[in-house]
This record gives C-alpha cells, sequence and structure tokens, in this order.
C-alpha cells in the first residue's frame, strides 16, 4: 500500500494548512504549474494542438482541470502509486473526457503511448533515491522524440519552503531535490539537454511584485524550480 493512501482523504486539507503562509489557495499552485508548461510549449498553438500528456504522480487528480483549460485537445494520461488517490481522482473529475487515471505499480507505466509532455510535479522528493535514476530512464523511454519533460520540486536553497517542508505532515519521509541533483540525474538518465526556472518569489501580500518574477528565474532562491528536458538538442524552444 502506499504511504498516500492514508492521507488521501485528507489530502487537500493538510496542503491547505501549509500553503496558507503564503497567502494563496491550493489551486494557485496546481495552475502556476500548467501554466508555466503552457507558456513554454507556445501560448497560442499549445491550446489547440492534440498531444499526449502525461501527468505522473498526480495524486487526487487536482491538476487535470488545469490540464484541460490549457490544453483542450490534450489526452491526458494520469498515474499515481496510491489506489485510493485514483479513486478520488477518478470521481472528482468524472465528467472530464480523455482523462484517463491508472495506478502505477511503481516500475512499468501502464500505457503504451509514446507522450508529448511528461509532468511531474514535486513527485521526486516522495521517491527513493536509489529509485531516481530507473524512472527518469523509464520517462525517456515513454517521451516521444520532440517531447518535454518537466519536473517541479521544492527548492532546498529557500529556507522558508525547507521549513515547510519539514512541517508538512504529507513530506514526512520526503527528502527535498536540490536544482543541482536534479540537473545531474536527468543527464545521468539520458536527457540531451535541461533548462531550470525558479519561481514563487513573492506571497500573495506582495502579488503585484510578481511580474517581476521573469526577471529572476535564474536567481536560486524561489520557494520552487522546476526543470525542462528533452531526448534531442533539435527540440530546445521557448524562453
Amino acid at each position: 500500500m502506499s504511504e498516500f493512501d492514508s492521507y488521501a482523504e485528507d489530502y487537500e486539507r493538510i496542503l491547505a494548512s501549509v500553503t496558507e503562509v503564503s497567502g494563496f489557495d491550493c489551486a494557485y499552485f496546481d495552475e502556476y504549474k500548467i501554466k508555466e508548461v503552457y507558456k513554454f510549449m507556445g501560448s497560442h498553438t499549445a491550446a489547440e494542438k492534440e498531444i499526449t500528456f502525461l501527468n505522473f504522480g498526480c495524486g487526487i487528480g487536482k491538476s487535470e482541470k488545469f490540464i484541460r483549460k490549457y490544453f483542450q485537445n490534450a489526452h491526458v494520461y494520469s498515474i499515481d502509486t496510491s489506489k485510493r488517490s485514483i479513486e478520488i481522482a477518478r470521481e472528482s473529475n468524472r465528467e472530464m473526457e480523455n482523462v484517463l487515471f491508472e495506478v502505477f505499480n511503481g516500475d512499468k507505466i501502464p500505457f503504451e503511448n509514446k507522450f508529448d509532455i511528461i509532468f511531474l510535479a514535486n513527485v521526486l522528493h516522495h521517491i527513493s533515491r536509489d529509485e531516481h535514476l530507473a524512472i527518469l530512464k523509464n520517462l525517456r523511454q515513454a517521451l516521444s522524440e520532440d517531447g518535454y519533460l518537466f519536473i517541479f520540486e521544492h527548492n532546498p536553497l529557500n529556507p522558508l519552503t525547507s521549513k515547510i517542508v519539514r512541517s508538512c505532515e504529507l513530506d514526512r519521509n520526503a527528502v527535498m531535490v536540490s536544482p543541482v541533483y536534479a540537473y545531474k540525474l536527468l543527464r545521468k538518465s539520458g536527457f540531451e539537454w535541461q533548462r531550470i526556472r525558479f519561481k514563487l518569489f513573492f506571497p500573495k501580500a506582495l502579488s503585484f511584485l510578481i511580474p517581476l518574477e521573469k526577471y529572476l528565474s535564474k536567481i536560486p532562491f524561489g520557494a520552487q524550480y522546476y526543470l525542462i528536458s528533452g531526448k534531442r538538442k533539435s527540440v530546445v524552444k521557448g524562453n
């Protein structure tokens, strides 16, 4: 049984209690990640293109409505090791078309598809480090030749983030993943290129400063960071 089976029913409540210090609700953080993926993929064309999208570690399915919002024609495949979380995800997204939820056994991705986008939102820090390389190699195999892998993680270089993670019940067994470690992991997994962006510098009280974040994306002190990777250098695009 996945450790998250026992948290699935209370997941949103626990997460809300942790994120309230920022002034934003949980949905804000769910949407910002998908919005970053969308912006990279190319504002106007991404929403219209028919793509395959793998949400690896989907939890209770909180991101799917935003995936559908920004990628209307995407075929979404969402997996998690928590059976109870998948049950809740199916129920809460039952009216959404072209979204498939399946339990992941920790080894083989339960789909034969090649994916244009593979998305991991705060997943790696919940997985034992001795499994990271094998998982990333599997994801590389599942990525299309022109596809993109997006990995979002909490930034251990941000002291407030580190404090929040240490106090969060959901992260009891988590080991935070540094940007340098994640970058090297992708190299070892066979990805040909990586780009890194740091995000979430300002709480809601300072939201008028958020437009400045695009100038701060290379400063390694945002609350979160994400990496974009591909299988071939020739597919590099975006800002």
